[in-house]
């Protein structure tokens, strides 16, 4: 198996997403995050970390899948872009909400998110049925999100 530089710059964009979103998010957690009104069936802290943990770990396999077989596809460029603001979305949308407690700008910020996750889904699924639909649960999960991120913005 011939090594690539991609084996090592996707998972590079990735630990920089999830560091950079986790730093954000602990300047919310020193203070503001626990004096906020929060729906009951908010998910426990560590629950969300490990979600997350997943989600990245699955969209780096997929990003890889779909770089090292799909290099012909139609819209290969378009979906790399895609991929990289996708990236660039999720880590300032925690920059937003937790650093700069702006919940209702977070809110329509993780809205954009999602569609680019359900366009990469749509942009994909022609090359590779099996690499969309493993971003369902990414978009699963940015959606329960967004939920979450609006009724904190409508209680508080």
């Amino acid at each position: 198996m011939k090594i690539k530089l991609n084996y090592f710059v996707i998972p590079l964009i990735t630990i920089t997403v999830a560091s950079l979103g986790s730093y954000f998010t602990s300047l919310g957690l020193n203070g503001w995050y626990e004096t906020i009104a929060k729906p009951g069936w908010t998910p426990a802290g560590g629950f969300i970390g490990a979600m997350w943990t997943f989600l990245y770990i699955l969209v780096t396999i997929i990003a890889l899948g779909f770089v090292n077989r799909h290099r012909s596809a139609k819209r290969y460029t378009l979906i790399i872009i895609l991929f990289i603001i996708n990236a660039f979305l999720n880590a300032v949308w925690s920059l937003i909400f937790f650093g700069l407690n702006l919940t209702g700008l977070a809110f329509l910020w993780i809205i954009v998110l999602n569609l680019t996750i359900i366009a990469l889904i749509i942009l994909i699924w022609p090359s590779s049925k099996l690499l969309a639909e493993g971003l369902i649960p990414y978009t699963a999960w940015v959606s329960a999100a967004s939920a979450l991120n609006y009724m904190i913005w409508i209680m508080n």
